[in-house]
């Protein structure tokens, strides 16, 4: 018993395991705290690595060299289910390889938790536990605590009398949760023993709290009473909360100067003085202390500053309501650059972590990385800065995972205010668990969310299923009425049905400066070629089969064409439908979904220099079909423009949402909850009794981007090209696929063996990274950065080699 055990070593020594343990423990509980779970939390922390204090693990940290992996983290969860505690278990199970299936309780082999610790408690005298309990740790956990701690919650509900689906989805989220909390706890000490990054923004925090708990006691291996713990954990908990209300108060000082700057500029147009109006009332709700945390939505037309809008309400009502953070999570990685942008002049950058792949400090190794960049990628592993732009993939993908990586930040979700940007964007397939996951943010964690878009969908019946009181009012924060909205209106939009490829190329010709938005890349590369046969220095298209180095250029040049006057036409797919800030004096759209044909008229008359009357945007269809995810939006937009009028309206547009939410390929469902087109992977059904919590079968399952496309790199000249070189070389490094993204086409299966058979492309990379097969396109006549990849003419001839 007067041994010292050791978790880790570092260049200046060894970390004991009661250090490792309490420092883990407190901050575990600390985070927890925030969801009212400090018990579990401490729990998860004290015990997560008891596998430590085996002999088999001594021997492997003072000679790793010569030892063999030691399974440490099965201990402290076999501890665990023994007191009652499943859901703590399965977090300290998991906090190295990820949550697992929980599996059925008879295995006793196999990855599933069930099989784990079947497993261990059938080795009897022989499993960790044992070896744990043998009087080398005396963790001082009171069986008051073990009785706390989290028992399966769910069960039978009822709305409106009747009884819901019983589920497991509040334990499986709540242990994600507590997952979070004991990764990020677990991840931050170990970091503070081996490398003490004081540029990391919980360092002082760290350091208060080993001087809580005693450098020198922890360093001899006297592990602290389970009060004390308790009392650093809860202290260390007010410490962060009065951190981030600093934070939230030095913002919200800010964004009212802001305000302020916008409401008393004098001479206002009539536009900017209803531009006002909404920041106005945002600011008002936001004080507001009757408006509580819970859900909103925000409808205002483009152009009436939704974005300014938006971020006063949420930092105004985060400080009213003493939340932590502010979360902005946008639908493409098109319209990040432009928020986190307005963000950073307003708060500056040390406020705003911008958190997406193609985010420049993700595009750097470490050593090139300034101050900003660094604690940037700091903040990004677990979201502890007070305002977060990442994407709806990064948010819905790591609520439902069931990686360490990915949840680690979860955590701190709990009490911030959500602000889903374009939220009828929200995709189909995924809309019920996706209304799902925001419920219960909102029931269970203390967090706001907002839904925020010109065109709001309708999806009060899908919250009324998922709220367990039933039905949910949502008050709306914008102050616009219908005429409010018609004074925003710039455009007017005409059906001008059935139109040849040929006789649209002609029309759009006709135009000096006309956009044109069409469903496939095919079309647009037809379009284009016909353009540009009268005016290529004039003509552009904008596809996928264009990498992203080269879309940006291409509408740099087409921004600079028409702020100039200049001949400008230009033929796209949807990708310039959200966030690009550009404006063109008439649009035609393909027939789809009315919200895409409203996204599409908001690049028409942007800046509002002509009248609606005058500004057109025509809807036409033409030949080729269309893709079959469209075909729903497509019947939708008949049915609705049927019988609207006026399609910006907003009765056309809850009309269209409904017809959306109550359509099943192209048919009537005979109710929404039973329309399984709302949750085509069945994300929802997994969280019922009987599926025994499949963490790792829903995480695979959930991917918001899950095309079976695969990526060609172009090796563009300069960086393209270097980058390309890298990869053939198998130089890889942890930033060069986040650095070859803008260098990306990405192909469907059957072009890639088109391309694969004429030799087109060179296949690199099998088996020397974690990417599956990597391939870079080696006949160069076959990309233009004008019009991108030409699949139709990959041939066997004229081969570079």
């Amino acid at each position: 018993m007067n041994a010292t055990f050791y978790a880790r070593t570092s260049d200046h020594g060894y970390e004991t395991c009661v250090e490792h343990l309490s420092m883990t423990g407190c901050l575990a509980g600390g985070f927890a705290q925030s969801f009212g779970h400090l018990d579990d939390g401490l729990l998860a922390g004290l015990v997560h690595d008891l596998g430590k204090y085996s002999d088999a693990f001594q021997r492997r940290i003072q000679n790793p060299d010569h030892s063999g992996l030691v399974d440490h983290s099965t201990a402290g969860a076999m501890l665990l289910v023994q007191n009652g505690c499943p859901l703590v278990s399965m977090a300290v199970a998991g906090h190295h390889a990820g949550l697992a299936d929980f599996g059925s309780q008879g295995e006793l082999e196999g990855a599933t938790y069930s099989g784990r610790m079947n497993k261990a408690f059938s080795a009897g005298d022989r499993n960790p536990l044992s070896l744990a309990n043998e009087g080398k740790v005396q963790l001082h956990i009171p069986q008051s605590a073990f009785q706390k701690g989290t028992k399966l919650v769910s069960g039978t509900t009822s709305m409106d009398g009747q009884p819901k689906e019983q589920s497991f989805y509040t334990d499986m989220m709540l242990t994600r949760m507590l997952f979070s909390a004991l990764v990020d706890g677990d991840r931050l000490d170990a970091e503070f023993f081996t490398s003490n990054r004081e540029n990391r923004a919980e360092h002082r925090l760290l350091e208060h709290l080993k001087e809580r708990l005693g450098p020198e006691a922890l360093e001899n291996g006297q592990m602290p009473t389970w009060s004390a713990l308790r009392q650093a954990s809860l202290a260390m908990s007010v410490e962060c909360d009065a951190e981030d209300q600093s934070q939230i108060e030095r913002l919200t000082k800010i964004i009212e100067n802001k305000a302020n700057q916008y409401l008393n500029k004098p001479n206002k147009k009539p536009l900017d003085i209803k531009r006002c109006e909404l920041l106005a009332q945002c600011l008002a709700y936001g004080q507001n202390t009757s408006y509580g945390t819970g859900l909103y939505t925000l409808t205002a037309p483009t152009g009436s500053g939704k974005t300014i809008s938006s971020i006063a309400f949420a930092l105004k009502h985060a400080h009213t309501n003493n939340l932590q953070r502010v979360i902005y999570v946008i639908p493409y990685t098109s319209i990040i650059d432009q928020t986190v942008s307005q963000f950073e002049e307003i708060f500056g950058t040390d406020a705003v972590l911008p958190h997406y792949s193609e985010a420049p400090y993700q595009l750097k190794d470490e050593s090139d990385m300034d101050e900003t960049d660094l604690k940037r990628a700091l903040a990004a592993e677990n979201w502890n800065t007070p305002i977060v732009v990442t994407t709806a993939v990064q948010f819905f993908e790591s609520l439902y995972s069931n990686k360490t990586s990915r949840c680690r930040k979860l955590h701190n979700i709990a009490n911030s205010v959500i602000v889903f940007d374009e939220a009828q964007t929200l995709p189909v397939p995924y809309l019920r668990p996706c209304i799902r996951a925001i419920t219960e943010l909102v029931e269970r964690y203390g967090s706001t969310a907002v839904l925020c878009t010109a065109t709001q969908p309708e999806l009060q019946p899908l919250f009324d299923e998922s709220f367990n009181s039933g039905s949910v009012q949502i008050p709306e924060i914008s102050p616009f009425t219908n005429d409010d909205r018609d004074s925003f209106r710039r455009v007017t939009i005409k059906r001008i049905g059935d139109v040849a490829l040929d006789a649209l190329a002609d029309q759009l010709g006709n135009h000096e400066q006309v956009l044109c938005v069409v469903n496939t890349r095919k079309k647009a590369q037809y379009l284009y070629d016909r353009l540009a046969q009268d005016d290529a220095e004039g003509s552009f298209c904008l596809t996928t089969l264009q990498c992203a180095a080269d879309r940006q250029r291409l509408l740099s040049g087409i921004r600079n064409r028409l702020d100039g006057g200049k001949t400008c036409r230009v033929v796209s797919t949807s990708l310039i439908e959200a966030g690009v800030d550009i404006d063109f004096p008439t649009a035609y759209r393909e027939e789809t979904g009315l919200d895409s044909i409203i996204q599409t008229a908001g690049r028409c008359n942007r800046e509002g220099h002509h009248s609606a009357s005058e500004s057109m945007v025509y809807v036409f269809s033409t030949e080729g079909g269309c893709a079959p995810f469209l075909q729903q939006s497509i019947a939708a937009f008949r049915t609705t423009a049927n019988s609207h009028s006026d399609l910006t309206a907003d009765d056309a547009i809850r009309t269209y949402f409904k017809e959306i939410l109550c359509l099943r390929d192209g048919n009537t469902a005979s109710k929404l909850t039973g329309n399984d087109a709302l949750d085509k992977y069945r994300i929802l059904p997994l969280h019922r009794f009987d599926e025994n919590m499949p963490f790792a079968t829903i995480a695979k399952r959930f991917k918001l981007i899950d095309t079976p496309t695969v990526p060609v790199y172009i090796p563009l000249p300069d960086e393209g090209a270097r980058l390309c070189k890298q990869l053939e070389h198998g130089d890889i490094d942890r930033t060069l696929f986040r650095k070859l993204g803008k260098y990306a086409v990405n192909v469907w299966p059957r072009h890639l063996e088109k391309l694969q058979s004429v030799g087109a492309i060179l296949a690199v990379g099998r088996g020397k990274n974690a990417e599956e097969d990597c391939f870079i396109l080696r006949d160069p006549d076959l990309y233009s950065s004008r019009l991108g990849l030409k699949l139709d003419d990959a041939t066997a001839d004229g081969i570079f080699v």
